[in-house]
């Protein structure tokens, strides 16, 4: 009698387990047999339109990992076609005509041009992207009119017919099946990028910059990766494309085409994988099978955007995922009894989080903004195992000195040293990397995230390669299963390990402001900044937080904590720094702040309540 549950539990769990998987095996179901039906019950020419399906799907997809999931809008994944078409049609006129030489060689080709035009506007904002990727397009006539002798000019190249593979002709058949299973490769590719740290890190970034930093991640790295990324599905698309018209010229790589791409991603869904394929087969079999349809493109494309964008937020994929969660509330229970069953498989019960605290120094801290003294000579340190907060009226200085130390704001000049490290001079996320964590006055919790994405977030400086990552190489789950492990340590040693399936930005502003603290936690910090983490907090609230922070110094960190809610210091800290002009005018224990005449005649001042504060601390 006492086996019986225990069958009956695995195969519940085998069931939730089926279950689970649906959401990433059906797409692929679907998608061969897409590939595979008109190859068995068409005709060739019905089989040319999927195959220009998956051209412009490719060509979306890349569009969407910099504009949907990267935030960054460029229009210049058509000029990485084009330059992959004619990368194609030139090696083909010059009897280089294997296809896999002419995609490698494409892929390339795109990333070269996709470095030119991505390096200098993603250095500033997603609009100077889009305007300088825009330029490109524009220039993609001059360039070939410029080159004529090697691309042809206005009258193109022709005669890219009859590709070859390892040496043997290919025909049309396995040419199709050639671009299906580059096609559905790619896709899967970037299904496991997006799933990857470095994909849920974008995440982040659309966040805040800030918040990027802060966890160790540059901002433009990770833009400039995506959008490289990006750029190769648009240069094999190019040899695709030019293989199966057989003739290519600058006419049909026109700013037509890139508002096209982006109308046919916003209609799929730009942050969607494999609504890039949805949004293409409608451009093809729908605007694009009309010749009369280009005389007003762009107005047709200017409306269809408006009202996509309008109506359908999120493309067709937004509504689709939505009535799939309508109809399976009771197998998202089993999919969220896998995860749990996952996790308890994958984290010790004994998993502790580790906070190895240093000494903070930071001595002879200046900083002008325009003139006026925003930091006059500040000068704090804080111990391992101490908690040690920063006190001052508006203005005094105190969060500027927080972004000193973290990097946000450099220092005219001065001493800031962690352990042996100096962080003067690091930007934010060097400093990230070196162990300092901290948290916002407003929570910095990214959208579409659940709870334990969020702590784990802490932690996606740091794991595997990005091509591991893709592949789901052994380093890669070793990597997820360590940073899963902490970030559910992190959420046991805050009592939230009960939230972790939570949507986070759901949560009320208490737990919010907790997920912070933990989410810098997971990182392991040897120092944690925490600014205003009080704010807006009711009593429970505020002894939730200080409990939290109580055990975070229990463990052996540095915590710096600048509030305005003095009781609640007073009571928490061990050593207090009072701040008046951008000086550091007192430092001392909470009993030594309490009666120092400077501090009451600076800060506490002689109203009403600040003689209520005063006779309450001390």
């Amino acid at each position: 009698m006492s086996s019986a549950p225990f069958p009956t539990s695995m195969r519940f769990q085998r069931i939730a387990g089926w279950i689970s998987r649906a959401p990433s095996v059906l797409p692929i179901v679907i998608a061969l047999l897409a590939i595979l039906v008109p190859l068995a019950f068409f005709g060739q020419y019905q089989q040319r339109q999927v195959v220009m399906i998956m051209v412009y799907t490719l060509i979306v997809s890349g569009l969407n990992l910099t504009f949907g999931f990267s935030g960054d809008l460029a229009l210049g994944h058509v000029a990485m076609f084009a330059t992959g078409a004619y990368v194609t049609a030139i090696l083909a006129n010059n009897g280089v005509d294997d296809i896999l030489v002419a995609l490698v060689c494409s892929a390339a080709a795109a990333a070269v041009v996709g470095l030119i035009s991505g390096a200098p506007g993603l250095r500033l904002s997603s609009w100077s992207l889009a305007i300088t990727s825009l330029f490109v397009v524009l220039l993609i006539p001059r360039v070939v009119v410029l080159a004529t002798d090697l691309t042809g000019g206005r009258q193109g190249l022709s005669g890219i017919f009859n590709p070859t593979i390892f040496g043997f002709p290919l025909k049309f058949t396995g040419f199709y099946l050639l671009a299906g299973a580059i096609t559905l490769l790619w896709l899967l590719g970037m299904r496991n990028f997006v799933d990857s740290r470095y994909g849920r890190a974008l995440l982040v970034l659309r966040e805040s910059r800030q918040l990027t930093q802060s966890v160790g991640l540059s901002p433009y790295k990770m833009r400039i990766r995506t959008y490289l990324i990006g750029s190769l599905p648009a240069g094999a698309a190019g040899t695709l494309y030019a293989y199966l018209v057989g003739f290519i010229s600058p006419e049909a790589f026109t700013l037509n085409l890139a508002i096209a791409v982006l109308a046919a991603a916003v209609v799929g869904g730009t942050s969607s994988v494999w609504g890039a394929a949805v949004g293409s087969a409608i451009l093809v079999l729908g605007p694009l099978q009309s010749s009369a349809f280009e005389q007003y493109s762009i107005l047709t494309y200017g409306i269809f955007l408006l009202v996509a964008g309008l109506s359908f937020a999120s493309g067709v994929a937004g509504p689709a995922k939505n009535a799939v969660r309508k109809f399976g509330g009771a197998l998202g229970k089993l999919h969220v009894l896998q995860q749990a069953r996952l996790l308890k498989n994958l984290q010790p019960e004994d998993a502790t989080v580790v906070i190895p605290g240093q000494l903070l120094i930071a001595r002879g801290v200046f900083k002008a903004f325009g003139g006026v003294k925003a930091l006059d000579g500040a000068a704090i340190t804080a111990e391992p195992g101490k908690i040690t907060a920063i006190l001052g009226s508006n203005g005094a200085g105190k969060t500027t000195l927080l972004n000193t130390i973290s990097g946000f704001v450099s220092p005219d000049s001065g001493m800031i040293t962690v352990g042996d490290t100096s962080l003067v001079d690091l930007p934010p996320d060097r400093i990230g990397q070196r162990g300092v964590g901290r948290t916002f006055q407003t929570p910095q919790i990214p959208h579409g995230m659940n709870v334990l994405d969020v702590v784990e977030s802490g932690r996606f400086h740091q794991g595997p390669g990005l091509l591991a990552s893709i592949m789901r190489l052994p380093s890669y789950r070793e990597a997820q299963r360590e940073n899963r492990t902490v970030a559910l340590a992190a959420l046991r040693f805050a009592g939230l390990e009960h939230l972790m399936f939570e949507s986070a930005e759901s949560l009320p502003l208490g737990t919010r402001r907790l997920l912070e603290v933990v989410r810098a936690v997971a990182r392991e910090p040897n120092l944690l900044l925490l600014d205003e983490p009080a704010a807006g907090l009711d009593d429970v609230g505020l002894a939730e937080l200080a409990q939290l922070v109580r055990r975070i110094r229990e463990a052996g960190g540095t915590v710096i904590i600048v509030e305005h809610n003095v009781p609640f210091v007073m009571d928490l800290a061990d050593e207090v720094h009072v701040m008046e002009l951008g000086r550091t005018i007192a430092s001392g224990t909470p009993g030594e702040i309490a009666n120092d005449p400077a501090v009451i005649a600076s800060y506490l001042g002689e109203s009403l309540t600040a003689q209520a504060d005063l006779e309450e601390l001390r």
